[in-house]
């Protein structure tokens, strides 16, 4: 199944036993760790309202996404929109981003409040645990206040996303709870890497791209060694079942980040573009780069071990 954690231990390793065979796992110790996190959190951690210029002048001809990254990008839809249209879906498809953003965001500071309460208080993981707390919010007050700018309102949250960040933090499943983390953080850390280095884009969501990627590293990083940990330390059925509960659960997450009023806005008839996007082999191979980084991890450790795989090929997430 794995290797116990030994005190007094600062890197071994551990092997977990998938059907494809046995993954070998290179583990640090927790508080070494957090340790780690807490000293680069004080080096590079921003304050929105100060280091990002909110009265930069916007260009109506400019991007706000690069334009392979929208959703209707080399699609019919696409070629019959004019220049303005496709400038104004990227910047209602990137409040939609923001808003999914803030969603996820709420939910992991719920579920890593959970946790760090049933850790001991006063451990370097459970300092560092409420540290990114703190860092979500400000990302969350950051993400909504560049909707705001931009003039336009978050996007409608879908009903089951509310119910479903309360379960995560009533139910304290560090392996679920740092899987949703990782896969949420890479998704927007691969898009604004993209984002940040292009000057072609509009400056203003550029500068909130460089922000958030700078401090969310440090957030995977917490992610991924907890979630090695949690996957050691259990059995291979446990580990199937909820990888693919997790699964299922992301696939309808991913399924909400463009919301159907992105269209709309550009007259657009919303249930074709879903369904266009949806069909598109480009967004399709779009979207599994986004997550690409993710879903290699989360092979890596063998957490894409069964059922779990079935259901992100399915998803159109992995390749089939």
């Amino acid at each position: 199944m794995g290797t116990a954690i030994a005190p007094g231990r600062q890197n071994w390793t551990a092997h977990v036993r998938c059907k494809d065979g046995d993954h070998t796992l290179e583990l640090q110790e927790r508080e070494l760790t957090a340790e780690r996190l807490i000293r680069t959190s004080r080096k590079h951690s921003f304050d929105p309202d100060t280091d990002v210029d909110w009265d930069v002048v916007a260009d109506p001809d400019r991007f706000y996404l690069p334009p392979a990254m929208v959703s209707l990008y080399e699609t019919p839809l696409w070629d019959r929109m004019t220049h303005r249209q496709r400038v104004e879906l990227s910047k209602r498809e990137l409040c939609s981003i923001l808003t999914f953003g803030i969603s996820a965001e709420l939910a992991l500071m719920g579920a890593l409040i959970s946790h760090a309460g049933s850790t001991r208080y006063g451990t370097a993981h459970w300092a560092y645990s409420l540290i990114e707390v703190e860092d979500e919010c400000r990302h969350s007050r950051m993400f909504a206040r560049t909707v705001e700018t931009l003039g336009l309102e978050p996007s409608p949250v879908p009903f089951w996303q509310a119910p479903m960040a309360r379960f995560l933090a009533l139910i304290d499943d560090p392996m679920m709870v740092f899987a949703g983390a990782l896969v949420v953080e890479e998704y927007t850390d691969s898009l604004q890497r993209v984002v940040m280095a292009d000057d072609a884009l509009h400056p203003l969501f550029r500068q909130v791209a460089r922000i958030h990627v700078i401090e969310e590293a440090r957030h995977i990083r917490f992610a991924r060694e907890e979630l090695k940990r949690q996957v050691v330390r259990r059995s291979p059925a446990w580990r199937r079942l909820r990888a693919a509960g997790f699964a299922r659960g992301m696939r309808l997450q991913l399924s909400s980040v463009i919301h159907p009023s992105c269209y709309t806005a550009v007259g657009l008839d919303p249930d074709l573009a879903r369904r266009v996007a949806r069909l598109s082999p480009h967004r399709r191979r779009t979207e599994q780069w986004l997550i690409s980084k993710a879903t290699r991890f989360l092979e890596e450790i063998g957490y894409l071990d069964g059922r779990a795989r079935e259901i992100w090929t399915k998803a159109g997430y992995l390749p089939a």
